[in-house]
């Protein structure tokens, strides 16, 4: 149990009015707790997710931003809140697992978060600069053949760089990497054609091509139906799989009733085509999976970036 459960205890005076607060949950607002700035991925599928929820619950739920530390703050104050139903997060995952496990935080996701869903799926992708002189993976492949160390890929943040080693690595090539800040000067370093390659998510495709820049492949179980014409990663020889899916996590030990409350009614919103059409409007691949695929799918995941990151330590 980690230090946020043990603040919660487990006394019988909490206990107690929470069994009964169960009875009749929803009775008042839930608070739903988002990790970054407002108005990006993680923020916008919050609240597309929260209006509906919300409907479906008939309840208000409100969505709070605590931004701060790549995310950790966030959830970590998800991960310490009373498991009571009425605080509730939204993020990207896997941007726990990658915080928790290249630094000492206050959280354990294992044994602090429950996961309920997950609403979208944005995998990452390797894009060549526009006037590249390779295109395709192969082209690239004997390109960083025949100039070791030459070739330079840029990313930003922690999955774009986990994403960038997995893929130099499972290439068999020796690439450079050069981390950015921020998505934006990823974006101008690539465009200006300061780097040779840029590791970041497929939501990157529209500005790099319509730039001239060329995707090589995503890091996706299968072809996105929004790209059709972009291999993964797979197709190609590359077993990587590497995805932003944002997830809908309460804090671990909620009453049964609860919960089934919570995941019943993500299920139900789940198909409504309007929420839907909403996620396509914001350009958010929409892949929604229940409580028991989200939990699956972190647990396979988590094994796979615990390879990665373990193999290549020393670059966090």
């Amino acid at each position: 149990m980690t230090f946020a459960k043990a603040l919660m205890g487990g006394t019988a005076a909490i206990l107690l009015p929470m069994a009964a607060a169960a009875q009749d949950y929803p009775g008042q607002a839930i608070t739903v707790v988002v990790p970054y700035s407002a108005g990006g991925g993680g923020d916008t599928v919050a609240r597309l997710v929260s209006e509906r929820l919300g409907e479906e619950l008939g309840v208000q739920l409100n969505v709070v931003n605590r931004p701060g530390a790549g995310g950790e703050i966030g959830i970590a104050e998800i991960a310490a809140a009373d498991p009571d139903g009425y605080t509730i997060g939204v993020f990207g995952y896997p941007d726990n697992f990658v915080i928790e496990s290249t630094r000492e935080v206050a959280f354990n996701s294992a044994e602090d978060l429950d996961f309920l869903a997950q609403f979208d799926s944005t995998p990452m992708g390797v894009f060549a600069k526009p006037g590249a002189a390779f295109s395709t993976l192969d082209e690239l492949r004997a390109h960083a053949e025949q100039n070791p160390g030459a070739v330079i890929v840029g990313d930003s943040g922690s999955l774009g760089l986990l994403n960038a080693l997995a893929f130099g690595d499972k290439l068999e090539s020796v690439l450079t990497p050069v981390r950015y800040a921020g998505g934006g000067e990823l974006m101008n370093a690539v465009l200006g054609g300061h780097i040779d390659l840029a590791s970041t998510s497929s939501m990157s495709h529209d500005p790099i091509v319509d730039a001239g820049g060329t995707p090589l492949a995503f890091a996706s179980a299968e072809r996105m139906e929004m790209f059709p014409d972009v291999p993964t990663m797979r197709e190609l020889g590359i077993d990587q799989v590497m995805e932003v899916g944002r997830v809908v996590v309460a804090p671990s030990g909620l009453p049964d009733d609860v919960r089934a409350r919570l995941t019943e009614a993500l299920d139900a919103i789940s198909t409504d085509e309007e929420l839907i059409a909403r996620f396509e409007t914001a350009a958010l691949p929409y892949a929604y999976l229940d409580s028991d695929a989200v939990s699956a799918k972190v647990e396979e995941t988590n094994a796979a970036l615990a390879e990665v990151i373990e193999a290549n330590r020393d670059q966090f």
